[in-house]
């Protein structure tokens, strides 16, 4: 006698399924039933319907599903902050490029670039809408503005992600002095105490995760870095931070502390499973193996790299630290970069040219970055970053039915090939959120709307009480 199928909420079919799943890999024609939110079984699609029934049953027969991205290093306040910076010149660099002028850019974002509760919401409402479209269920802010109004631009957009209490810091640089000196910027157990509050108030509620944050190393006292380590391991949350972002980040690091910045944390054991570094270029080739031991998590966005002129790609750091072992997952730093799914493509195709080695980050690889990578990165990978039974159903559908599809077997790699975009459908915990191209139950339109609103009065602010900042970053503030 047969069976009777099981109740399932919903069935998603697609063409082609990218599972990032070892033990699953990719299934052709397959489906995936979905029950209270979750992924309850998946498979070839004929299997499916007959083990599962559902009240709905989404087809998308030329569709490659793939788990739903994961920004690990995002500033979704920073949504407009390119506003702030003008093009770049031959004889004005922006901060970031010909081996950086670090000092500038930390006292750049320590000057009162802040934006208020109204203003966060409009920017990161933009930005995670943005990053939604693109196939982003998941996020990890790194910082800045109000944590409140950064929880209910989540919610309006209907993902799920990690919040930092904005930036940290008790140390700052005097640039009247040649090289600049560190001094003192803020009292640390004042720091350490607003932190503390924040996360407290933030983890946990709505379905979020609330980290301690830590802008820069070159920021952060030995004392304020070792105690915010014991309290996000006490907290059971993580630590994200900047460090060994630009060549100069190195040379300060040793002229202020006496090494370099990654042998620094990894000496004061403040490096671990719950501690992510973004932009991570610059470094001791023996000191990768360490950050691998330390179980380290790496934020590598391609787009900030080529775009401000770092030259990390160039370096060959990534690639190399993923052979020592170490956890990379890509992010697009914020919106004035290009989205995940094209950071992706950038990553697939940039360590090719700077390594002279086309072997480098196969598609898989850089799905993987994408998604499971990220996921262990916010530790997260019980629930997200593969699609696998039993974690939570978030799901991207990219249109493979186009021309720039038609010369691949393989829709992933041509997916990679053709520069990213294409996402067509998203769900996130089931629900669909993205249809056709265009998040479900949002204006658009007035979302970008206020966002432009908020845009205008921020730089005015900023132009009123600083007018040395504008003009200032080249390529905008965010690393």
């Amino acid at each position: 006698m047969k069976p009777t199928p099981r109740q399932a909420d919903l069935i998603v079919e697609a063409a082609h399924i990218a599972t990032v799943d070892a033990t699953l890999g990719r299934i052709r024609d397959g489906a995936v039933a979905v029950r209270d939110g979750r992924i309850a079984d998946l498979g070839p699609r004929a299997r499916i319907h007959a083990d599962w029934q559902a009240p709905r049953v989404d087809r998308h027969p030329r569709a490659l599903m793939v788990p739903g991205l994961i920004d690990v290093h995002v500033h979704p306040g920073l949504f407009f902050f390119a506003r702030l910076g003008r093009a770049p010149t031959p004889e004005q660099p922006g901060l970031l490029a010909r081996g950086g002028q670090i000092e500038r850019f930390l006292t750049l974002l320590g000057s009162g670039l802040r934006l208020d509760p109204d203003q966060t919401r409009a920017a990161a409402r933009a930005s995670l809408l943005r990053g939604l479209e693109a196939g982003v269920t998941y996020f990890n802010d790194a910082a800045a503005g109000d944590t409140e109004a950064l929880v209910a631009a989540a919610l309006d957009v209907g993902v799920r992600g990690v919040v930092s209490y904005d930036f940290g810091a008790d140390l700052g640089f005097d640039l009247g002095e040649d090289p600049p000196a560190l001094i003192r910027s803020a009292d640390t157990d004042r720091v350490l105490a607003r932190a503390e509050a924040t996360v407290a108030r933030h983890h946990g509620r709505h379905g979020m995760q609330c980290w301690y944050n830590l802008i820069c190393d070159l920021n952060a006292s030995d004392a304020l870095y070792l105690e915010t380590m014991r309290l996000a391991t006490r907290d059971g949350v993580g630590i994200n931070t900047h460090t060994a972002t630009v060549r100069h980040h190195e040379t300060v690091s040793r002229r202020c502390f006496g090494k370099g910045s990654v042998r620094r944390l990894l000496d004061l054991g403040v490096v671990g499973p719950n501690w992510i570094g973004a932009h991570m270029g610059f470094m001791e080739p023996e000191d990768m193996p360490a950050l691998a031991t330390a179980g380290a998590h790496i934020a590598h966005c391609p787009g900030t790299s080529m775009g401000s002129g770092k030259s990390i790609v160039a370096g060959g750091a990534i690639p190399a630290l993923m052979r020592a072992g170490v956890n990379v997952a890509l992010g697009t730093d914020s919106a004035q970069w290009p989205d995940l799914s094209r950071q992706m493509s950038m990553a697939y195709y940039a360590h090719k040219e700077a390594m002279a080695d086309d072997a480098l980050f196969d598609p898989d690889t850089v799905l993987e970055m994408a998604t499971l990578a990220g996921a262990r990165a916010c530790g997260e990978a019980a629930r997200r970053g593969s699609l696998s039974v039993g974690k939570c159903a978030d799901l991207v559908l990219v249109d493979t039915d186009q021309l720039g599809f038609a010369p691949f077997d393989d829709p992933l790699l041509a997916w990679l090939r053709t520069g990213g975009g294409s996402v067509r459908d998203v769900y996130v915990e089931g629900r669909h959120r993205v249809k056709d191209g265009r998040a479900a139950d949002m204006d658009r339109e007035a979302v970008a709307r206020l966002a432009e609103k908020a845009a205008r009065e921020f730089v005015a602010t900023v132009r009123a009480s600083s007018p040395a900042t504008l003009g200032a970053s080249g390529s905008g503030p965010a690393q």
